[in-house]
């Protein structure tokens, strides 16, 4: 029985010590030197202080690292707190504020280029990589740290309704919120989805997306539990990917849509070898059933989409493999039917009411999966649930008479572009400090390569000559490169309702009118 995180790392440590945790890109690890690993970073923490309940943060790419610091964190009850590398100094400023870690561990090739602010004090600062010399006071070389500990198991864990992970989501509105995720919840997660794709010790499993979302980290997990071997991706460019599935013999990937639609494009890729491959798992965007069709064919491979939150530890409904090779291709257009042990309804979003079959209404979701609520926001909680328990998830759809949810729009404003979630609240802020600029809105638009980009609908102050090209480098500076606009509009007017909110629906409208559904 499964009563928590490090319990996965200590069985399979035990049953299979020789046998591969990690490979693919950068180290390879067996389960026995992980778990060993693992013990010394737990101690090390211990001794910097961390304590049960405490956060212990994670900046970097995909790197075996990630998972020494997560199992050492579970190893001592601590709470792992992945981050996204790719945000700017003052986005991981606010958000280590708002955790407030006792420790972080980050790759020197991410801390050199961050300003020296990005880190509020004090926070114990373990550095990967080939820094010898600490800069600052309370920085510590990784590896010297884990060299300086014995290989015991401090012994401790994180069970049921106690916190294990942290992670963070971009709102709509405001600063990102820290989601909180039991252990319960997450091992709910681990055995809900084992169940469906059945991976065990024999399995190879491709972790494109990175470790700081819970697609990806959830998806080793299911790996790790069975006894299988996750294969680690740095940079998940399709050449790449391409790669390692062929020189792993891959017999499971979790993929986005942007990079499918690139890799079937690829000739190269109709002429490998997928025969290991037994099961592919994508979301986070939709996917058009043509290109689905065509990735079917490429890597003939039982395909399962997936539609969840990170509130819902990613599991919400599956689109099984049945459905992939069914005479009813409108079922493709679907997210499919709730999982299992999962509740999933469709409500009026302002009462809350439940509304009849193929109406549009919020999504809603229950069970074990669901997160208990937002880190410190008891407000922002009470509001994401409705009563029973259900979350909001914030997306518009409805379900068919078979229980088949289609996803038709966003409640939420939130732009998905390649499988990042985009909150325009945060660029239109950053647009309307440039002195050229009087208002400013941002949408998403199609982009076939990325689902959907940012594009910008800009007021310009009188007199102001402010161009395009301009305002999107002014928000490089401020922003991570992904959530800057890709194309800039200047209006006269922005579209108000009467009490003066912006209608995003009706800047979106013109570019969607040709889609079956207005989001990526």
């Amino acid at each position: 029985m499964i009563d928590s995180v490090a319990h996965i790392l200590r069985s399979q440590a035990q049953q299979r010590p020789s046998s591969v945790a990690i490979s693919g890109e950068g180290r390879s690890i067996t389960y026995g030197e992980l778990d060993a690993r693992s013990n010394q970073l737990a101690n090390a923490l211990r001794e910097l202080g961390v304590h049960k309940g405490d956060r212990v943060a994670y900046l970097d790419r995909n790197a075996t690292e990630f998972w020494e610091t997560a199992f050492a964190a579970a190893k001592i009850g601590a709470v792992i707190t992945p981050l996204n590398f790719r945000l700017s100094a003052a986005e991981i400023a606010t958000i280590l504020r708002d955790a407030e870690p006792t420790a972080v561990v980050i790759a020197d090739s991410v801390l050199a280029g961050l300003e020296p602010t990005w880190r509020p004090e004090p926070i114990a600062t373990l550095v990967v990589g080939d820094r010898v010399v600490p800069t600052v006071p309370n920085e510590f070389s990784y590896e010297d740290v884990l060299g300086a500990q014995d290989t015991p198991d401090p012994g401790g864990r994180a069970t049921g309704s106690e916190l294990a992970v942290l992670m963070y989501s971009s709102g709509t509105t405001g600063p990102p919120k820290g989601i909180r995720i039991t252990a319960d919840n997450l091992l709910f997660g681990v055995a809900n989805f084992a169940d469906e794709f059945t991976p065990d010790e024999s399995s190879s499993s491709l972790v494109s997306p990175p470790y700081y979302h819970i697609a990806a980290s959830g998806w080793s997990l299911i790996a790790m539990n069975a006894g299988g071997r996750i294969v680690q991706v740095r940079e998940p460019l399709p050449g790449t990917l391409l790669s390692l599935m062929i020189k792993e013999r891959t017999t499971h990937a979790a993929l986005v849509p942007a990079i499918i639609r690139i890799m079937v494009e690829m000739p190269e890729a109709w002429d490998a070898d997928f025969s290991d491959l037994r099961t592919v798992v994508y979301g986070s965007s939709p996917i058009d059933p043509v290109l689905l069709a065509r990735a079917v064919k490429l890597f003939d491979a039982e395909f399962t989409q997936s539609y969840g939150l990170t509130e819902t530890v990613g599991i919400g409904t599956l689109l099984r493999p049945a459905d992939h090779v069914g005479a009813d291709s409108s079922k493709l257009k679907s997210a499919g039917t709730a999982a299992t042990d999962v509740e999933v309804g469709i409500v009026d979003v302002e009462t809350g009411q439940s509304v009849a079959t193929d109406e549009v209404g919020e999504i809603v979701i229950r069970g074990r999966q669901v997160t208990p609520g937002y880190w410190r926001r008891p407000e922002e909680t009470a509001a994401l649930f409705l009563e029973g328990g259900w979350l909001r998830t914030g997306d518009a759809g409805r379900m068919d008479a078979q229980g088949y949810v289609y996803i038709v729009d966003r409640i939420k404003d939130i732009i998905v572009s390649g499988g990042e979630n985009i909150p325009p609240a945060e660029i239109e802020v950053v647009l309307m400090g440039h002195p050229g600029v009087l208002e400013a809105a941002v949408v998403g638009v199609p982009s076939e390569r990325w689902g959907e980009t940012p594009m910008a609908f800009v007021v310009r102050r009188p007199e102001a000559t402010v161009t395009a090209p301009e305002l999107i480098e002014f928000c490089r500076d401020s922003l991570a490169h992904y959530k800057c606009p890709t194309s800039v509009e200047f209006v006269e007017l922005l579209p108000r309702n009467p009490s003066g909110k912006v209608l995003r629906r009706e800047l979106r409208r013109p570019y969607w009118a040709e889609r079956d559904r207005s989001v990526g």
